[in-house]
């Protein structure tokens, strides 16, 4: 586990509640609709907002290709506030997928929602 307390190969998403009001969406079914797209990929739910690999034989085959989609997904992107990946030890506190997307796949962003936790200058 690392410093979270959460297993290697689990993820966490957040949804902004106010947002996806906002944009007509009830937080609980995006949740639900997360894993409709994960669970069939070997991920198991673990809480709201939760999941991890089902198996260490697939670990990596199930969350990898999961948030990928996830982050393909445009109600997604509109109503997300931070996605956390926790894949071995080396990020103590997970990593901030958002933060890898906005620097290899800055177009998923929709207008206007470039962000999720704070970026250092150098990071940019």
């Amino acid at each position: 586990m690392d410093a979270s307390g959460l297993p290697p190969w689990s993820f966490e998403i957040e949804f902004d509640e106010e947002e996806a009001a906002r944009n007509g969406y009830d937080p609980d079914e995006l949740y639900d609709c997360v894993g409709r797209i994960v669970e069939p990929m070997g991920n198991v739910r673990t809480a709201r907002g939760s999941w991890q690999a089902e198996s260490r034989e697939n670990q990596f085959g199930a969350q990898c290709p999961a948030v990928a989609l996830l982050v393909k997904q445009p109600w997604v992107m509109e109503n997300v506030r931070s996605i956390t990946t926790h894949e071995d030890m080396n990020e103590p506190d997970g990593e901030d997928y958002l933060a890898v997307v906005r620097r290899v796949r800055p177009e998923l962003f929709p207008e206007g929602r470039m962000w999720s936790r704070p970026v250092a200058p150098e990071q940019v």
